[in-house]
């Protein structure tokens, strides 16, 4: 069974102690762990979304993370001043980009409504559909409302 949880996937540390800190804040129970131990505890938790730097690292987490049987969430930080914050959905997994430096209040914020929109997919499929996405899985990313496919 998946969890209401984030794993920080980071081997800054103090990156992902700011991140630990402000998501716990607000209720949200997260778990850090290097680049290197993080994939165990995805496997073990089965956490609904993962937060990981776009070091080669972290990418590499992100590409392996996908491939699990139920991925989560993907929450790739980038300090690249060139990357724009932006959603996609690869037909596996919802992967989020967010430019470094960030507003924690913002992160935090945008975790929460990423676990609440997990959870209700999680929802809809245990119980049966005719394949439609309903309404309330509408959200707006940017300025550009969008639907998770």
């Amino acid at each position: 069974m998946r969890r209401n949880a984030v794993v920080v996937a980071d081997d800054e540390a103090i990156r992902s102690g700011k991140v630990l800190q402000w998501l716990e804040s607000q209720d949200v129970s997260a778990y850090g762990t290097s680049d290197q131990t993080a994939l165990d505890m995805v496997r073990e938790l089965k956490p609904r979304v993962v937060v990981c730097s776009d070091t080669s690292d972290g990418l590499s987490f992100c590409h392996t993370v996908r491939e699990l049987p139920e991925p989560p969430m993907v929450v790739v930080l980038s300090e690249d001043p060139k990357i724009r914050d932006d959603v996609y959905f690869d037909g596996r997994t919802v992967i989020a980009v967010v430019r470094a430096p960030v507003r924690m209040v913002a992160l935090s914020r945008f975790i929460r409504t990423a676990l609440q929109i997990v959870a209700r997919l999680d929802r809809s499929e245990a119980s049966p559909n005719d394949g439609t996405m309903p309404e309330r899985l509408l959200f707006h990313v940017g300025r550009q409302p969008r639907t998770l496919h």
